[in-house]
């Protein structure tokens, strides 16, 4: 095989071998050679002697970075479109009934008392390197809290007021609640992965929009009692662990309920679960 055609078959293989090469080629007297973008790495063949080939260095290879980050919406974030969970109340104070004959009407029924979220809008931006990311919601939340089927509440005086239900309607009540009806907005760091498992701690702040105790007798008549004098912002701390499209969160909502002077303080818990 003739010199020039020698040449020319190892350069077809030095260019088919590399996946991704960014480099120059010069062909001249003394044979072909390749230049590396910074002219530091080469390969050159020579043609000065007729019966050998000779390599001077390696070609530079340039192969792209993976992308390391990224802003997406509901793909990238730990906070699910719907919640559903359970509340508890703890350290309940009657302060503000001292004298007062009212019995402890906040004791609820914990596994009866819940919470509904539905979250229409999320944003979220992750770091691939790092497995770190930060994601915020936007949606609405009902917290219902379950009483004691003959007790209700409603608003005397700026304070909130416990009564029997038999002593003013003479019916059989079927159950007795008062619910908060709130625009939601979660905030989340989360670590891992969201797309498979994921560890996230953040934060909430509810904006009560509605407030209202409801009564339902047996035969299906209801009444309610709107505007008690409950807080307008409801915050607290979340933690949540996402195995792909399913969560378990956990939050404390150290804010009061009612506003201050007007009804028992307390703090709430609420543990459930998220898709």
């Amino acid at each position: 095989m003739k010199p020039f055609f020698r040449i020319l078959l190892v350069a077809m293989v030095a260019l088919a071998g590399a996946t991704s090469a960014q480099a120059q080629i010069r062909i001249g007297e003394d044979g072909i050679e390749f230049i590396g973008v910074e002219g530091t790495d080469s390969l050159s063949l020579d043609d000065s002697d007729e019966k050998d080939l000779q390599a001077s260095a390696i070609m530079w290879v340039y192969k792209a970075p993976k992308r390391g980050f990224s802003i997406g919406r509901i793909s990238l974030s730990t906070i699910p479109t719907v919640e559903l969970g359970c509340n508890v109340l703890s350290n309940i104070d009657y302060a503000p009934y001292k004298g007062m004959d009212v019995g402890n009407f906040l004791n609820l029924h914990n596994w009866k008392s819940t919470q509904f979220t539905i979250n229409f809008f999320h944003l979220a931006a992750y770091d691939y390197h790092n497995k770190l990311g930060f994601t915020v919601g936007f949606g609405i939340r009902s917290n219902d809290y379950r009483l004691h089927k003959d007790i209700s509440l409603r608003r005397e005086g700026g304070m909130v007021m416990p009564y029997d239900i038999a002593d003013m309607s003479g019916k059989s009540a079927k159950k007795s609640k008062f619910n908060i009806a709130s625009v939601h907005i979660p905030a989340e760091v989360m670590f891992g992965n969201p797309k498979r498992f994921a560890f996230s701690v953040g934060g909430y702040v509810d904006m009560t929009v509605n407030s209202h105790t409801k009564i339902k007798y047996y035969g299906g008549k209801k009444d309610k009692e709107h505007n008690l004098p409950v807080n307008f912002i409801q915050a607290g701390a979340t933690m949540r662990a996402t195995f792909r499209w399913f969560s378990v969160y956990a939050t404390y909502q150290p804010t009061q309920l009612f506003k201050t002077g007007c009804g028992p303080k307390s703090q709430q818990w609420t543990i459930g679960i998220g898709f």
